[in-house]
């Protein structure tokens, strides 16, 4: 407790809230400032590594008419971590989001801003700079995940655990909803090389059967440009209601396309059971099991939660989760230019290819008083080709497929402690420990005191 009662000390959070409105229009303005420290120990000498973030910045939304609606967030932070000299980042995408250095740290700033028009009881058309998520699971959205990030332990950092933070895109869509049916379309920018460009164009399908039943379907299609290859946007993607997977046979059949169905059923207003399907390729429908051919890549999320139940005083919630991705899953032959990613990140779920994950999580909360979350997570990950988004299948590599090789699979587990204490409505001081074992051993420490968004 010594080392740790300085730093609450010195964390009190700053907060301001601004409104100005007239009628029914209205800015709000809210500024903010936390603080956390991270202990991690993923060394094998058992050495901690002690880092200090602290975050200021604000948000800004209002109603411009009763129609045009807007919203923007923005973040400044500093990252102090001992012992650790980050490298100069060369800005480009692929290597993640851009930060400056500092001596024994870094500062990045992180923003996203929208513009919705209701142009139409049931019609609205939004543009901006920010996440789009699509599908109804939890932990692992597998077409869009938008915003969603966890810690967790990846392979790619070997010994030391860290954060991959999704990057926001830049976008326009429109949504169409009637009664029954909802019809969803964007167009997004992405960045892997900053030189080069790349896009993603997403359509959506919703079908409402009940007020308790809802059923999905997503295509997605990726590609942009290389060193060898230079290309445009190609405007057949943005004509709505055409489907990409028609397109992109129009196109050449040179493009990144996947497809998902997904459903969502809630029972007696608190208990969901939901699933999602992810198509990235079949060599025909009844491949889904034929380990004989490599490019039958899919992927799996089937989940159920329960959401504010009650145990005498306290409310408490539950999600459980099962992940299985196939290999290859997100990638695709030409490399970044036409891969599944942002910025580095997967925009679908960050396990990547040849994985498997078993989730789950439970909350009890008394009013927003205070807040306990136990979680526990067992993953499963191959470090063969195939395993890493940005891995590439040439014709000398075989055309068969293992799923978890059990001679290059790496297994462990994720425990999660997380207490959330909030004395006053802006205000929260809290702690999270993760306990990892298994073929990645370590622990991480998580104290915060401040604005929690």
């Amino acid at each position: 407790m010594k080392f740790f009662l300085p730093f609450f000390l010195c964390a009190l959070p700053i907060y301001a809230e601004f409104t100005i409105s007239d009628g029914d229009r209205f800015v709000k303005l809210k500024l903010f400032a936390k603080d956390s420290l991270q202990i991690n120990n993923f060394d094998k000498n058992e050495n901690y590594r002690l880092q200090n973030t602290i975050t200021v910045g604000f948000s800004l939304n209002g109603l411009v008419v009763p129609t045009i609606s807007f919203n923007a967030f923005v973040e400044l932070n500093t990252d102090m971590e001992s012992g650790l000299a980050y490298l100069t980042h060369n800005y480009e995408p692929y290597n993640g989001y851009p930060y400056g250095e500092l001596d024994n740290g870094r500062t990045w700033d992180f923003f996203r801003t929208r513009t919705d028009w209701q142009a139409a009881p049931y019609f609205k058309i939004s543009v901006g700079y920010d996440y789009l998520s699509y599908g109804p699971a939890r932990r692992n959205k597998l077409a869009l995940r938008g915003g969603d990030f966890y810690w967790r332990t990846i392979q790619d950092t070997a010994d030391y655990a860290f954060i991959k933070r999704p990057v926001p895109t830049p976008f326009i869509g429109w949504d169409l909803n009637l009664a029954h049916v909802s019809y969803s379309q964007h167009f997004m920018q992405l960045k892997n090389w900053k030189d080069y460009r790349k896009y993603l164009h997403a359509h959506r399908l919703d079908f409402k059967v009940s007020d308790n039943l809802n059923f999905g379907l997503t295509e997605t299609v990726v590609y942009g440009e290389s060193p060898s290859e230079r290309r445009s946007m190609e405007p057949i993607y943005v004509l709505p209601f055409v489907p990409y997977l028609f397109a992109e046979t129009y196109g050449g059949d040179k493009d990144n396309n996947g497809i998902s169905a997904d459903f969502s059923w809630k029972l007696f207003n608190r208990f969901e059971i939901y699933g999602e399907l992810f198509i990235d390729d079949l060599d025909n429908i009844t491949s889904f099991f034929d380990d004989k051919w490599w490019g039958n890549k899919w992927a799996t999320s089937i989940g159920l939660a329960i959401d504010s139940a009650k145990i005498g005083i306290f409310n408490w919630d539950y999600n459980f989760e099962y992940t299985r991705i196939e290999p290859w899953v997100y990638t695709h032959h030409k490399g970044p230019s036409n891969d599944y990613s942002h910025f580095g990140n997967s925009l679908g779920s960050d396990l990547g290819p040849n994985s498997r994950e078993f989730y789950s999580r439970m909350g009890f909360s008394y009013r927003e008083f205070l807040r306990l979350d136990l979680s526990v997570s067992a993953v499963a990950k191959d470090t063969a080709l195939g395993s890493r988004l940005g891995d590439i299948h040439t014709l000398e590599d075989p055309t068969d497929k293992k799923y978890l090789n059990s001679k290059s699979t790496l297994h462990y587990q994720e425990y999660g402690t997380a207490i959330l204490f909030k004395p006053f409505s802006i205000w929260s001081i809290g702690v999270k420990q993760y306990l990892i074992f298994g073929e990645y051993r370590g622990k991480r420490t998580e104290i915060f005191s401040g604005v929690v968004w």
